[in-house]
């Protein structure tokens, strides 16, 4: 009698537990079908939503907002930010990942593998070289295009709006060679620079120029030597001497070249006129970036440890357009079309580039590390999350 009791107690669960999956089944039929009701009255595309259900992702390619951030940033350190056309190029040690900016889809996510990730990124190109070894590879903002090779050990690289690589390798003692590829690999520019090693490389958007820096010693002193020349020719069109100063980075514009330096900015026009922005000696650089229509944003203290600093728009004919001070140290700087913006220990401060006024301050606490800006976003790097800290 108590076997048969207990029989019957196992087919009741037994029972209880089938009926409420067939519950739970029919409801999920028909959320399904009043959820495809909906969508055949909205219009929506049916295999994009059964495509998601392989791929979750999918879905969120279609959202325009952004309820996809906070967006977890793989581990590693090192992380820097590049906007990439409308998507953003976050790198670090370990991982090198772009993600759409309006709803963080991954579009790349690769583990790159390399001992001393360097990037550099233009339109909706990127180039990434392994510093010190002989590897480099270009990407599109969705897809790797191709991994390469070359001679010797890659010192730095950039690359143009249209895929076209420029890249400086140790070619011997005191020796770098600047070459440049397209995108099939093939050579269009190779020269040899002495007296020093190659530390910055420019090409500009339509891959016809190139600039680059040879930095070497003169009576213990540094001393930067910048070259800019056209593809194609053998010879550099002009040189320009810098001692005591290290040039940190080069850019071009158009024709206009930016010569940004640890102690001076200066504009080179027309390959071969040099313009003086701020003098040699009468800054201290700690941060820059370029806007959307190639305007400099740098921001610079009087002195080395200055407790206040300074942010300055500065047009590629060298005229400054506007500056701002900043009652604070500056840890990172970024730039939409008309603002430009600063992230120091406390805060996200906005200015106007055509006056420099003020237009947005955020308080933030000291562990953010690094701003991007794309329209009317702010997004910056807070511990290993990528936010979205003003929209």
């Amino acid at each position: 009698m108590a076997s048969n009791q207990r029989e019957n107690e196992r087919r009741e669960k037994q029972n209880q537990k089938r009926r409420k999956k067939q519950l739970t089944i029919w409801i999920i039929i028909a959320v399904i079908i009043a959820a495809m009701a909906i969508m055949k009255i909205a219009e929506i595309d049916f295999r994009g939503l059964f495509d998601s259900v392989k791929n979750p992702s999918a879905i969120s390619d279609r959202v325009s907002d952004d309820r996809q951030f906070p967006y977890a940033i793989s581990a590693g350190e090192n992380t820097v930010l590049e906007a990439m056309g409308n998507k953003i190029a976050i790198l670090n040690d370990s991982t090198y990942t772009v993600i759409n900016a309006s709803n963080a889809k991954e579009r790349i996510k690769d583990e790159h593998g390399y001992a001393n990730p360097v990037l550099s990124v233009s339109g909706g190109y990127s180039v990434m070289i392994d510093q010190g070894s002989d590897t480099y590879r270009l990407d599109s903002s969705t897809e790797n295009i191709y991994e390469n090779s070359v001679k010797g050990e890659i010192l730095c690289a950039d690359v143009s709006d249209t895929g076209v690589v420029a890249i400086a390798y140790v070619s011997g003692v005191h020796k770098s060679t600047v070459a440049v590829y397209g995108k099939s690999l093939n050579e269009r520019m190779s020269y040899e620079a002495s007296g020093g090693y190659i530390t910055s490389v420019a090409i500009d958007d339509r891959s016809r120029r190139v600039a680059f820096t040879v930095t070497s010693s003169e009576g213990a002193k540094i001393k930067s030597t910048l070259y800019t020349m056209d593809i194609g020719d053998n010879e550099p069109t002009a040189k320009f001497e810098y001692l005591g100063s290290s040039v940190l980075n080069i850019h071009f514009s158009s024709n206009d070249l930016y010569v940004v330096g640890n102690d001076f900015l200066s504009v080179i026009n027309s390959m071969k006129n040099e313009k003086s922005v701020y003098a040699k000696g009468s800054i201290n650089t700690v941060a820059y970036c370029y806007s959307p229509s190639d305007d400099l944003i740098i921001a610079y203290g009087e002195y080395v440890g200055s407790p206040s600093n300074i942010i300055s728009c500065v047009k590629p004919t060298g005229s400054i357009r506007a500056e701002a001070n900043v009652q604070a140290q500056i840890k990172d700087v970024a730039a939409s079309g008309n603002a430009m913006t600063a992230l120091t220990g406390s805060e996200i401060i906005s200015f106007k580039q055509k006056n420099g006024k003020e237009s947005e301050r955020i308080p933030v606490d000291d562990s953010y590390v690094e701003i991007e800006q794309m329209s009317s976003k702010i997004f910056g790097i807070h511990s290993s999350l990528l936010e979205i800290v003003s929209d």
